[in-house]
């Protein structure tokens, strides 16, 4: 018999002896096993391919459902849980339009957009004046954890300084400052979007903030 034939034959019997003898193989023979001396079945004996079967759930399920298993995405940040959407919730209900002093000429003065450079949550506010003047604001944090680690800071000081302020809604932001590049997409589960509001509003803050930027969005991902 030839040599390469007699070889998978007696690497087959030595493995088949160590499991006889309760021993596991050594990792020369798994080795050649794996490098594809043995069958594809044998491989699976020795572990070298998982069946999808022995996978935990999240190895082998979609992008949305790894992000809502894992509570973790992209970007590294956390979906949500129990806690953080009680919180958001009472930060929604906190903001408003209700004694609202500031000026025009204050709300003019706050930066259309503020973000990192990155890949990061961030959420859509409308601010108001005590003239009724509007202004949509764009604010994103690397590292936020929540929608609402984003919002909260924002939030507090424009009510504080006599804004009326509203939490449109929320997703995620491609930042990519070399290439002047930025991407709108997915969405809030702290703070789905407000009637009429949507990253196409956000989109277009940031075109005019961003001069010479490609601004592009989409519902879609996480």
């Amino acid at each position: 018999m030839p040599a390469l034939e007699r070889r998978p034959r007696q690497l087959l019997l030595a493995l088949l002896l160590s499991l006889a003898l309760g021993m596991r193989p050594s990792r020369i023979t798994s080795g050649l096993l794996r490098r594809g001396i043995a069958s594809p079945k044998l491989s699976f004996m020795l572990g070298a391919v998982p069946m999808l079967s022995t996978l935990p759930p999240i190895a082998h399920a979609s992008h949305g459902a790894r992000c809502t298993a894992s509570a973790a995405c992209a970007d590294g940040g956390a979906t949500t849980n129990a806690d953080d959407l009680q919180k958001a919730k009472e930060l929604r209900e906190q903001n408003g339009l209700g004694d609202i002093s500031a000026s025009a000429q204050a709300l003019e003065q706050l930066p259309d957009v503020i973000i990192d450079e990155g890949t990061f949550k961030y959420v859509l506010l409308r601010v108001t004046a005590a003239s009724g003047e509007r202004k949509y604001l764009v604010r994103g944090t690397l590292g936020a954890e929540f929608h609402k680690d984003v919002a909260l800071p924002y939030v507090r000081a424009y009510l504080k300084d006599g804004f009326g302020v509203e939490i449109l809604g929320g997703g995620r932001i491609l930042h990519d400052v070399p290439r002047g590049f930025l991407k709108l997409y997915g969405f809030s589960y702290g703070f789905p979007w407000a009637d009429g509001a949507g990253h196409e509003i956000s989109a277009e803050v940031c075109r005019e903030f961003f001069s010479g930027y490609e601004v592009d969005w989409t519902n879609d991902g996480y």
